[in-house]
């Protein structure tokens, strides 16, 4: 009977093949999506050598030995360009073909060298083999290889929660926890990896691992399903706030604007136009009141780059999107209160119905732009109002 830890990594196996299945069948893939793909079907054969070293097969087929030695050089380029595609990042496709010749240098390295050992030295019985410091070079450069891809995934998604934060009007309820769960999964294997010799420790956490990721990836939206998230998020460089021209000493008022827009096109004339469009539609379609609204969004409406809005508005109205819209927010949830009908409500209903979509957002917001709480306002105003639940 299979022990405990062996049956474990078996049912880790399956579901990273089950996970595999069910990505290919995905009918409309994107990049990202091709990218997981290959990353699981590598991860199914990179286990299944671990799982015959666990079940001491080697003697069966010695061939095979130290074939399993390219592939963790495969985990780390995968994750990083998963969430490169993921997240809209991604640059020069063609180079990212370069984060893969670790793991080809090594299956090439590795012809010659496997071919050359016997059987009892690729086993490890019998003295040692003169390749002795060749596989701890390569252990040693794997180890390197896992952690400096762990940290530079972490900073695309520093970059990419950067990116939501200035693209959403709502921020508190968007989570990137798919993507923390893949990097802090991959880092704690690397910490195993580096903390304990244990070839069994290193196998328990991998399935765990996978199972962990079976579980949250299909319970996160788009992952492993074709329903698509509501909003588009715009890749960072699409959305990059316009350079800064040097401030002038003396210069005349038109000098300064012509300044101010000629690095991205943007004339001072379109950006009025710009302006009164969108205000305009602020005012009839109160767009605000959409809790999900996004630069994009809004982008698409007024037949724009989100890039040249972003600086319209940071131009014109003198704040961040974010800023912006949260301020009309808070400007018609004034403006409800006033409406004696309203006062049957509490106040964070009248809060949602103006687009906010938290308690915690919502006082946020109300205090950093009125100074004051939202209860305290209504006291000034001697209103009453329903009680909290």
């Amino acid at each position: 009977m299979l022990s405990d830890w062996r049956v474990l990594y078996m049912g880790g196996v399956f579901i990273s093949l089950f996970l595999f299945v069910i990505l290919i069948s995905k009918p409309k893939k994107s990049t990202a999506d091709k990218i997981l793909s290959a990353w699981f079907f590598c991860a199914i054969i990179h286990q299944a050598l671990m799982g015959w070293y666990a079940y001491n097969k080697m003697s069966d087929m010695p061939a095979l030995i130290g074939w399993e030695l390219p592939f963790p050089f495969l985990h780390g380029p995968f994750l990083y360009l998963y969430i490169l595609f993921l997240t809209g990042q991604q640059r020069y496709r063609w180079r990212n073909l370069l984060h893969f010749i670790p793991s080809l240098l090594t299956a090439v390295i590795l012809v010659p060298v496997l071919g050359a050992m016997s059987v009892p030295e690729k086993m490890g019985v019998g003295r040692p083999s003169g390749f002795e410091p060749l596989f701890r070079w390569m252990v040693g450069c794997i180890i390197v290889s896992g952690v400096v891809y762990v940290l530079l995934s972490l900073h695309l998604l520093r970059i990419h929660r950067q990116n939501v934060a200035a693209q959403f009007s709502n921020t508190d309820k968007i989570t990137l926890n798919w993507l923390r769960y893949l990097i802090g999964g991959m880092g704690t294997i690397w910490i195993v990896v580096i903390c304990s010799p244990s070839a069994q420790s290193l196998y328990i956490v991998v399935a765990l691992f996978i199972f962990f990721i079976g579980y949250f990836g299909i319970r996160q939206v788009g992952i492993f399903s074709d329903q698509l998230p509501t909003h588009q998020v715009y890749p960072p460089a699409e959305i990059a706030s316009p350079e800064k021209a040097p401030e002038p000493v003396v210069m005349e008022e038109v000098a300064i604007k012509k300044v101010k827009y000629e690095k991205s096109g943007l004339t001072d004339t379109e950006a009025t136009r710009i302006h009164a469009a969108l205000r305009s539609l602020m005012r009839e379609q109160h767009c605000y009141k959409d809790s999900g609204l996004t630069l994009g969004d809004l982008a698409k409406i007024l037949d724009v780059h989100p890039a040249i809005l972003s600086q319209v508005i940071n131009s014109k109205e003198g704040k961040s999107f974010y800023d912006y819209i949260n301020v009309l927010r808070v400007e018609a949830f004034k403006q409800l209160l006033l409406q004696p009908e309203n006062h049957q409500y509490t106040l964070l209903a009248l809060a949602f119905e103006c687009g906010f979509n938290s308690k915690t957002s919502f006082n946020r917001n109300f205090k950093k732009i009125t100074q004051r709480s939202p209860s305290s306002y209504v006291k000034e105003m001697n209103i009453s109002i329903q009680e909290e639940a």
